[in-house]
């Protein structure tokens, strides 16, 4: 993986750390509705689906090389 992508990658994790942090903050106290548990596993579910998009690009490139 190039330099490029790698900074790139490493952007996009650490703006879903920050994302999930102040997630939880947001969510922190509210009542356990569908509506909070519905907006809590969504926002999950878009970060685990960029982290598993940026693991099996790694993976595509390191089998390239």
């Amino acid at each position: 993986m190039n330099k490029k992508d790698r900074e790139k990658c490493i952007q996009i994790l650490e703006t879903i750390s920050d994302d999930m942090r102040s997630d939880a903050e947001a969510f922190d106290g509210l009542p356990f509705t569908g509506r909070t548990v519905g907006g809590y596993f969504g926002n999950q579910g878009a970060a685990i689906s960029e982290i598993a998009h940026i693991v099996k690009g790694m993976l595509r490139k390191e089998s390239d090389s």
